[in-house]
């Protein structure tokens, strides 16, 4: 599939959207709101990440069915060769092994993922990196005990201080699944750090995207207000990990749909995310001024 170019100039930079005009504080569908042509029309694709330099588009796809029902979750792809995009193909580094929630550092020298593939102390997902090279993408390389656990670590997310936000279900949370952060120097990961009781609940959070310079978090939680439909939460950060009480972003991307898998353009610019009940299920996105009125 070619797809033409549309290109938006935003901080100096000429950044590309599958020649997808930019919205503004309204959500719109994205691409139709799928990335894959699926031959029963299902939007299966969500957990869009952008490189920074404008070349590479990844996304995870649902790919289980009845009859195949392993890997669930695969990483696709798009290129921009000679101002076309061409995909959607399965990444380099994906296929064999239930792939899913990627994001690029903002550097764009390393992609973010989790996977299933089979490690000796992990009974599920756990977070994967690959680093780029002059012929394309390393092999996966698994992140460690540090920051993976034997209860499931996905969505990891990075910051330009290079901090890894992530969703654990690991013991001592305060709900089943809460949102850490993990330092990440010379490849180590180390200082785990719980995001505290502003963040974090009995209810359970996941599928957390940091702002690049970690002025804020969104996540995705179900709570009793939200009448138990998964929607998108933000907290801002006002200091060393101390975060304000996190809220709702708002009826605009929070609707009887749900919303889900949050990401960011690479500037900071757009959130993508997914609505997960028909008619209204699909990939969408809005400005990230949507926010400027619920900053503390």
């Amino acid at each position: 599939m070619l797809i033409a170019a549309f290109q938006a100039i935003g901080q100096g930079v000429s950044v590309d959207y599958l020649g997808q005009k930019p919205p503004g504080l309204r959500a719109e569908l994205f691409h139709s709101g799928r990335l894959v042509e699926h031959p029963k029309g299902e939007k299966r694709s969500f957990n869009l990440a952008f490189s920074p330099d404008g070349k590479e588009l990844f996304f995870s796809y649902y790919k289980a069915t009845e009859e195949e029902p392993d890997p669930t979750y695969e990483i696709k792809t798009f290129k921009r060769i000679n101002d076309k995009w061409v995909g959607p193909k399965t990444a380099s580094f994906s296929g064999k092994y239930s792939d899913v929630d990627i994001n690029f550092s903002p550097d764009g020298n390393h992609i973010f993922f989790a996977s299933e593939r089979p490690q000796p102390n992990s009974a599920g997902l756990d977070i994967y990196y690959c680093t780029k090279t002059k012929e394309g993408w390393s092999k996966p390389i698994y992140a460690g005990t540090n920051i993976n656990t034997t209860e499931g670590e996905v969505y990891p997310s990075i910051s330009k201080k290079g901090n890894v936000f992530f969703r654990s279900s690991r013991l001592s949370g305060y709900g089943n699944d809460d949102i850490y952060r993990a330092k990440w120097t010379n490849g180590n990961f180390w200082n785990v750090t719980n995001l505290g009781p502003n963040v974090n609940s009995k209810y359970g959070e996941s599928n957390s995207v940091i702002a690049p310079d970690e002025s804020y978090i969104l996540f995705c939680t179900s709570r009793p207000e939200t009448r138990n439909i998964q929607q998108i939460y933000i907290s801002f950060q006002i200091g060393e990990n101390i975060w304000t009480k996190a809220v709702s972003v708002g009826q605009e991307i929070n609707t009887e749909a749900g919303a889900g898998s949050p990401t960011l353009s690479p500037d900071g610019e757009f959130l993508f995310f997914k609505k997960s009940k028909e008619p209204h299920r699909g990939i969408y996105w809005i400005s990230t001024k949507v926010f400027q009125k619920l900053r503390p």
